[in-house]
């Protein structure tokens, strides 16, 4: 060991007297002082524009595209630099031969080198500390650890940059070459993941092998022994050829005597890295203050009832639009949004299977057509098998798979069916957004469905009501059951069906919906609900404009009654009968979703009547939405909103507040919860005036002046109607690291510190060194 320190300390020596060493860090801290400064600068700007700052430790530090991503990305230009003439050298000058008379072993002079790399490692990442000092003293609760964690990841990645410089170093006299082929190794370890995907036993090498994003988990503050290990490995199989090297040239060993050294090796490695995968071997540290990369609590619940073995199923269709997610070159990604779950549950099997059928999407299928015109099935595959470069092979017809999972049903889309050991199922999709691929949310709540008895909700039929299955801009199908909207309830643990009240509910049905029923219910249909609500079923009734009457003997026995007339307000560039109802103080505390949903956020309700009820003592009354307050009764244009009676086109006649006629003046309520224990339950029942608030339509609609809300309020509903079991509630800390200490005018002292003061302070450093050596 005393030995290597020897041999470290007089390559340090060289290292430093020179100025290349000098330079790299200089134009490194340049580097670091340039990024840092622009990712403040942009945080202060936003900060005195008053946009707010929220998790400024992740936006500066440790985020994608932060400050240290970035100077992950240039790291390779500096090493090859440093590590070009760290044995090159020694071949070009001939020293290399007082190194082989001396007592001293191959192992310790690659030892020795490559720990001197090491120790320069750490001026490197000193460098990074400085910018980490500058956000923990400008930063509100700066997330300390979690920098720590991001630099120590850089760390790791400088010493496998350095073991694979020393290496290039031992092949060749030529310094200049060595560099080269530093960068080119690099370059291959960078590209090495995306070769050869499509070759199950290669892919999983060679996505192994692949250096590029290995340090992304540590700079995002998550610590994980694949990742660690992977550094020691990769470090360690360099170090290691280069000894072989060394040793080859010293006693002039058979070629095929390097062979097998070289090649068991790099079979030993893979082995160790191939065996640090396997997800139940793996150990993990989130170092993040709120833990970001770790499962939400909720998450961790779920997965925690999981039991045996989870197989997850990928059906892949070549001709759909999300066929790249899926492609054979893309499973191991795919596979990698699963990493989290596998941390807390490692007994998963995923699997992909490819498949060719014509779109379902009218759309989807216009476009293939388009595309592939005048070709039979099989010449379509060909050519698209042929632009994505696999093998059509690979493929076969749906029909193939009809015994295991409807694909029609699913549009023939890209789809994951989960099947627990036991035999149940449930399906994840892929949603035409930005994001694409199910998050946390979604995922959460398919294994939910395998673990436990989720709500199944009853659409009411059979008298002309809103139906869950209609398209049009009257239905409920994108609230419900649009299996592409990533915010549908069908892809956050809810199922549907349908049913009528002239027969008893079935008991499986949890949630029971009447919307907007154009004809009377009959006495028998009237029993079967009350017989539903006297067993502790939850409900929501939904009128609408000229359907009082046939609604309100649904809502009588709870003493609540629909109001005759609509309810109207004044909102700017819209007709009187939009209301913007807002959520109430005690309708917030119902469901998460509801606390936003005041100010300009709210609820529009086009063509709303009015909810009066009598607290009859059974059940808790809570109003949930409310129309617009009463500003002035005395001044009329000053009234917010109230119940108007009489007018009824609201295009060509302005609505006049008439209280002699009976009009209520707002707030007014449109939406009204009721709730009481029934056995060990409590039986929750949402009564709204508005049956178009959630319709297709009316989510779809956007208007100027306030943000519509409508889908918070339809969400929120459902989590109250499941008692708070789905959708899945992911929501985590706010992180408190949300204000910046600078303003503009202080940004010319940093600037000036971290860009020009700091760099010439290892500059007048190299040069009092170089005046010492040279004055001795």
């Amino acid at each position: 060991m005393k030995m290597i320190l020897k041999i470290a300390r007089m390559e340090l020596q060289k290292m430093f007297y020179s100025p290349i060493a000098w330079f790299v860090l200089i134009v490194f801290a340049v580097q670091a002082g340039i990024q840092l400064m622009q990712m403040v600068s942009g945080s202060v700007m936003s900060s005195e524009l008053g946009y707010g700052t929220q998790a400024l430790t992740n936006r500066i530090f440790t985020g994608g595209g932060s400050l240290f991503s970035r100077m992950q990305n240039n790291l390779y230009l500096y090493i090859p630099l440093l590590t070009m003439g760290l044995l090159s050298h020694e071949f070009s000058s001939g020293s290399i031969k007082l190194l082989y008379s001396s007592p001293i072993s191959n192992k310790q002079i690659v030892l020795g080198k490559f720990v001197s790399m090491m120790i320069f490692g750490l001026a490197m990442s000193f460098v990074l500390f400085l910018t980490a000092i500058f956000g923990a003293f400008t930063i509100k609760d700066f997330d300390f650890p979690a920098a720590l964690t991001a630099i120590l990841g850089l760390y790791l990645v400088i010493c496998a940059y350095s073991a694979i410089g020393l290496f290039m170093s031992s092949l060749t006299s030529y310094q200049i070459v060595a560099a080269i082929g530093t960068f080119a190794t690099l370059f291959v370890l960078q590209q090495i993941g995306r070769m050869w995907q499509d070759i199950k036993f290669v892919r999983d090498i060679t996505y192994w092998l692949s250096i590029n994003g290995r340090s992304g988990t540590l700079i995002r503050g998550l610590i994980g022994s694949e990742d660690i290990l992977y550094f020691i490995l990769i470090s360690g199989l360099f170090i290691s050829f280069t000894i072989f090297r060394l040793k080859g040239i010293r006693e002039k060993s058979p070629r095929y005597i390097s062979f097998i050294r070289y090649v068991g090796t790099f079979v030993i490695v893979a082995l160790i890295g191939y065996i640090s995968t396997i997800p139940s071997l793996m150990k993990y540290h989130d170092s993040t203050r709120t833990n970001t990369n770790t499962l939400t609590e909720n998450s961790q619940e779920v997965i925690s009832k999981l039991k045996g073995k989870l197989k997850i199923t990928t059906y892949v269709n070549i001709f759909d639009d999300n066929y790249w997610t899926g492609a054979p070159s893309n499973q191991k990604y795919d596979m990698s949004r699963y990493e989290q779950y596998r941390r807390f549950y490692p007994n998963m099997k995923l699997g992909y299977k490819y498949y060719y059928a014509l779109p379902v999407d009218e759309q989807a299928l216009k476009n293939h057509n388009r595309r592939f015109d005048g070709l039979i099935m099989q010449q379509a595959l060909e050519k698209a098998c042929n632009i994505a470069d696999v093998n059509p092979k690979r493929f076969k017809p749906a029909s193939d798979y009809v015994n295991e999972i409807d694909l029609k049903s699913e549009l023939n889309r890209f789809v994951c069916k989960i099947t627990t050991e036991e035999g149940k199922t449930t399906q994840l999709r892929i949603f035409d957004d930005l994001m694409r691929v199910p998050d946390e949310s979604q995922i959460t709540a398919a294994f939910k469905k395998l673990t436990m008895e989720l709500p199944l909700v009853g659409f009411v039929k059979g008298h002309e009501e809103r139906n869950v299955n209609d398209f049009g801009s009257r239905g409920y199908f994108t609230l419900a059951k649009e299996k592409p909207f990533r915010h549908a309830l069908i892809n956050n643990g809810f199922d549907f069906t349908e049913c009528k009240l002239s027969t008893p509910i079935d008991k499986n049905i949890d949630i029971l919906i009447i919307a907007d029923a154009k004809t009377a219910f009959s006495g028998e249909e009237l029993k079967n609900l009350d017989d539903y609500i006297d067993r502790g079923g939850n409900l929501i009734i939904a009128a609408d404009l000229k359907r009082q009457d046939e609604m309100n003997p649904l809502v009588k026995r709870f003493g609540v009654k629909f109001m005759e007339g609509q309810v109207i307000e004044y909102n700017k560039g819209c007709t009187m009968d939009l209301v913007t109802a807002v959520s109430t103080k005690e309708g917030r505390k119902l469901a998460y979703q509801f606390k936003n949903i005041h100010g300009e956020q709210a609820v529009s309700m086009p063509g709303v009547v009015g909810i009066s009820y009598e607290n009859k003592g059974e059940f808790n009354y809570t109003p949930v939405l409310v129309s617009d307050t009463v500003k002035n009764i005395a001044q009329i244009d000053s009234i917010g909103s109230w119940n108007e009676l009489q007018t009824t086109d609201f295009i060509d006649e302005v609505a006049t507040f008439n209280p002699g006629q009976g009009e209520l003046s707002g707030p007014i309520t449109t939406a009204l919860a009721l709730t009481r224990k029934v056995g060990e339950k409590e039986q929750r029942i949402m009564i709204l005036g508005d049956a178009d608030c959630f319709s297709n339509g009316e989510l779809s609609t956007r208007r100027y002046g306030f943000r519509s809300l409508n889908f918070n309020m339809g969400t929120g509903m459902f989590f109250w109607m499941s008692d708070n079991e789905v959708p899945i509630d992911v929501r985590r800390p706010t992180p408190p690291d949300n204000k910046i200490y600078l303003e503009k005018k202080d940004m010319p002292v940093f600037n000036t510190l971290y860009k020009i003061i700091i760099p010439a302070l290892l500059g007048l450093a190299f040069l009092l060194i170089w005046l010492r050596r040279r004055g001795r």
